[in-house]
């Protein structure tokens, strides 16, 4: 796992690039505290800061052909590289072993089709000497990032938007239309373009191409469902047991142990089971609580249902596992709220950040990977809105569910309008409609896919990169992809329960009661209440002109001035108050 980044210039040679490249692999050595290194080309200059899992000697990046026609900077986990390998022996000098080498090689022998035989989570880059041009390529879901900036005659690119500041000609102004979705929208929010004026995002399963006519980009792989689903749900189960299992075995490869986060839920009590069977020692499990967690009042949240300590530490007996349960002092919340603004710069869209953060800190004391059930919700109908019909109707139904910003009316008039019909387009353009409920069910779950889970798999990378922690995500697996689209959502969501299919699949391979417990999601603190209120008034006073483009800044002026209680919502805009005005501090960030 790494970080990456690259300067393309056809007017200079790569060395006259060198020291600004160098700065922006500064802002990455979170990501790979192992070693650094820099090529500098005919047209180009890569940089590499690496955290090194595989082949710590021979696999320094960035990385070179025996010939020196193609380069490589890298960042990633290729679970099927050693079958990788011996397809390409023969016709391929190895001088490694790592995966690194093996998407060189792929990509040197069959183009960009070699795409399409990597499993696992991937963004890397390769310049191409003979031809002077570059290619890059981000994995199917999104698990690792890629930013770029087009402009003037630079093509710059690197693992995190931040790291690319060093390009921008000023100060960095803020996105006007991407902090318009963060603030309407934020779960579906960070995916196509940056926070930042002039960055973008390579979006997940998309891969580009720069030469001398310019800038290239398509995608290269969809979620599409199937011509027709599996019919026979007991062989379907068992398929499903099976690619679980060896999706599990293939993210566990490695020179250093995978600890595991374990909520008690069936995604994560699945995953820390199935790593126990496969390994002589049973995982370390990390759990996240807040104090007086087991006196929240859970009927009236919208995602989170239960308290997990007590599911976790019941999963972590009957597995054998070492399990750590980390409070997260809500003295710290001050603090907290700062450095996640800091860290994550899509911004933060959830508050379960916090949680993700406490977690990555004290799992990367003792270990570099950890295994986290990202994807399974998204890709196996587990979202509880989905049983819903009327809840996830429309694009604006799950907007409004989730609850809105007073945005300012000098801005847009219907701001909630405005992103329903994005969204509607897009998965009318991908094929789905809006007519019947099973057709909605489709639509909203293609926006689940390309929306919702890029941005969740965002906020993990980041978060756990941040302390140089390695997330692997076998619910990314391909062949595990494939497979759940063959799943009948009407099937998956039978009996009024979410992720039937998978439950199914999970029988005698984990805990009962942690395979039947209803979908929670990752914890919140609920009395956040006067903190919240006094954070986002500093907020208001230091950055209310910087606000005050997006928001209507009266009502929330109302809401943080008299103490009270807040409802889930307004807990959550407020936190997006917050972590806007952060962000801005942390990147000194103009308005647009």
């Amino acid at each position: 796992m790494c970080g990456i980044a690259g300067i393309v210039r056809y007017d200079q040679p790569g060395a006259e690039s060198e020291n600004q490249l160098r700065a922006m692999l500064r802002a990455l050595r979170h990501r790979g505290p192992d070693d650094q290194g820099v090529a500098a080309l005919a047209c180009a200059a890569l940089g590499n800061a690496r955290l090194s899992f595989l082949d710590r000697a021979g696999g320094k990046q960035p990385m070179s052909d025996a010939e020196g026609r193609w380069t490589i900077t890298y960042n990633g986990e290729i679970y099927n590289y050693a079958a990788l390998r011996a397809e390409l022996d023969g016709r391929w000098r190895f001088r490694a072993d790592c995966d690194t080498e093996i998407v060189l090689a792929a990509y040197a022998i069959w183009g960009e089709s070699a795409l399409v035989r990597l499993n696992g989570m991937f963004a890397f880059f390769i310049w191409d000497n003979v031809e002077a041009c570059g290619f890059a390529a981000r994995d199917r879901l999104g698990v690792k990032p890629l930013a770029y900036r087009h402009h003037a005659g630079l093509f710059a690119f690197a693992s995190e938007a931040k790291a690319l500041l060093p390009c921008l000609p000023s100060r960095p102004k803020a996105n006007l239309d991407g902090v318009l979705e963060y603030l309407v929208a934020p779960y579906f929010s960070g995916v196509e373009t940056s926070m930042f004026e002039g960055i973008e995002y390579l979006a997940p399963g998309h891969c580009l191409r720069i030469d001398r006519e310019g800038l290239t980009v398509r995608s290269w792989w969809e979620w599409e469902p199937p011509d027709h689903f599996d019919a026979d749900s007991g062989a379907l189960a068992e398929d499903l047991a099976a690619r679980v299992s060896s999706a599990v075995r293939d993210s566990l490869h490695g020179e250093h142990p995978c600890a595991t986060f374990l909520s008690g839920g069936l995604d994560s009590t699945l995953i820390a089971a199935l790593a126990a069977r496969q390994l002589e020692t049973p995982p370390t499990a990390y759990t996240i609580q807040f104090a007086g967690q087991d006196g929240f009042d859970y009927r009236r949240s919208r995602i989170v249902r239960s308290d997990d300590t007590p599911h976790a530490r019941a999963a972590a007996r009957e597995l054998g596992l070492s399990h750590h349960v980390i409070t997260a002092a809500r003295e710290r919340l001050p603090f907290d709220l700062s450095e996640v603004a800091a860290i994550n710069d899509a911004l933060p869209a959830w508050e379960q950040e916090i949680a993700q953060h406490h977690l990555a800190r004290a799992a990367s004391a003792t270990h570099r990977a950890v295994l986290v059930g990202d994807g399974a919700d998204e890709t196996h109908y587990g979202y509880p809105f989905l049983l819903d019909h009327e809840a996830s109707s429309t694009p604006r139904r799950i907007m409004e569910r989730f609850g809105r910003a007073p945005i300012s009316r000098a801005l847009i008039a219907d701001s909630t309008a405005l992103f329903d019909e994005k969204y509607r387009a897009l998965a009318e353009s991908a094929g789905y409609r809006w007519d019947t409920a099973d057709e909605r069910l489709h639509a909203t779950t293609y926006l689940i896919v390309t929306r919702w889970l890029p941005r969740l798999l965002h906020n993990g990378d980041i978060h756990t990169m941040a302390f140089s922690l390695e997330a692997r995500v076998p619910f990314a697996d391909c062949r595990l992809l494939a497979l759940a689209r063959r799943v009948d959502p009407l099937l998956a969501l039978s009996d009024g329960e979410e992720k039937g299919m998978l439950r199914k699949a999970a029988r005698g391979l984990m805990p009962e009661a942690n395979r039947i417990r209803r979908k929670s999601a990752l914890p919140k603190d609920q009395r956040t209440a006067e903190i919240y209120q006094r954070e986002a008034g500093a907020a208001l006073a230091e950055s209310g002109d910087f606000l005050n483009v997006w928001l209507e800044l009266e009502p929330l002026r109302a809401l943080v001035t008299v103490p009270r209680a807040l409802s889930e919502n307004e807990r959550s805009l407020l936190f997006r108050i917050i972590a806007l005005h952060h962000w801005r501090r942390a990147y000194d960030v103009q308005t647009p």
